[in-house]
């Protein structure tokens, strides 16, 4: 990657990082089907002007648009959900680490629900290693300043959430070739509507603490920079660099989240939690095969034996690379 793409790389590890930070920001204020509401209105709206800037339109078959529907709510509307319910009763830090697991929590259903998937031994590995990872994070052992076992569960549901949505997006959005932009457009505003629909006869508006200043930025910028601009950064990621490059985010995110958790919000730290980060973070690089791609690269080339010159083939003609999607 080159300088610019490694700062977009780090800058959207710090902002979802950060935003269990924001999230417990503003539960002072809001409920956390409020907090989802307005997460994803202004999060919507920052993806639809950018969608505008670069001129493209939203999917037009009725088709996708019932599975983009499907996705929201299991990408957006339940994780959102359950990671504000989730802080309620745990720390930011605990969040910020569970959500670390949901690439490996992909791989499992992925292998569950997609032919093309097959569990390797080291995939089994991995996942095995990680849900071990997650056990040493939640801490069920040791529940004293960080929260109720419930609260932790409601993050690894919403980690489960986002793994089933990624899964049903590869499977029928995916062969659709459409703008990544344009899916992440129409998949937020889907998620608004229907988040405000829930709120609306559930919760209803009325406020459970006082509007001040802190709750209020804070859940404007979760929704502008953790949701709309992290999402056009990852898709530029995406463009220029390949999705695996970029999935190396979530290698990061939990240092984020328990730096901001730690330093910003005064949040208990104990051995569990960073012990089992890093225990999950190995299992999801073994699982996704970096770690034996790393070994392959640091060992010593072989010796290459002296062999007599030989005339150069003619060059084939370069082949034309195909243009990208923007």
């Amino acid at each position: 990657m080159n300088l610019t793409n490694w700062g977009r790389f780090g800058l959207l590890a710090a902002l979802w990082g950060c935003s269990f930070a924001f999230i417990k920001m503003s539960l002072e204020a809001f409920a956390p089907l409020q907090l989802a509401s307005g997460r994803l209105i202004v999060g919507a709206l920052v993806v639809f002007a950018i969608l505008a800037l670069k001129r493209l339109s939203l999917p037009s078959s009725r088709k996708i648009w019932g599975h983009i529907a499907v996705a929201s709510v299991f990408g957006n509307v339940i994780p959102f959900t359950l990671f504000a319910i989730g802080e309620q009763h745990t720390t930011a830090t605990t969040a910020g680490v569970i959500q670390g697991a949901t690439p490996l929590i992909t791989m499992g259903v992925a292998a569950l629900a997609l032919s093309e998937e097959k569990p390797t031994s080291r995939k089994v590995v991995g996942l095995f290693g990680g849900f071990l990872g997650l056990i040493v994070v939640v801490g069920p052992w040791n529940t004293d300043g960080f929260g109720t076992l419930g609260g932790q569960l409601a993050c690894v549901g919403a980690a489960a959430s986002y793994a089933v949505s990624f899964v049903y997006v590869r499977r029928f959005i995916g062969p659709h070739k459409l703008p990544a932009l344009s899916v992440t457009a129409a998949q937020l505003g889907s998620a608004a509507v229907i988040t405000v629909v829930v709120t609306t006869f559930m919760t209803g508006w009325t406020l459970h603490g006082d509007l001040t200043a802190k709750p209020l930025l804070a859940l404007l910028v979760l929704g502008a920079a953790s949701t709309g601009i992290a999402f056009a950064l990852l898709n530029r990621l995406i463009a220029d660099a390949g999705p695996t490059t970029a999935s190396g985010v979530n290698y990061l995110v939990p240092v984020f989240s328990v730096a901001v958790g730690v330093l910003a919000l005064g949040e208990p730290l104990t051995w569990n939690v960073p012990v089992g980060g890093i225990v999950v973070i190995a299992a999801l690089a073994l699982a996704e095969g970096r770690i034996s791609a790393l070994s392959k690269r640091t060992e010593p080339a072989p010796p290459v034996p002296a062999v007599p010159p030989v005339p150069a083939a003619p060059a084939a003609p370069a082949r034309v690379p195909e243009k990208a999607c923007p």
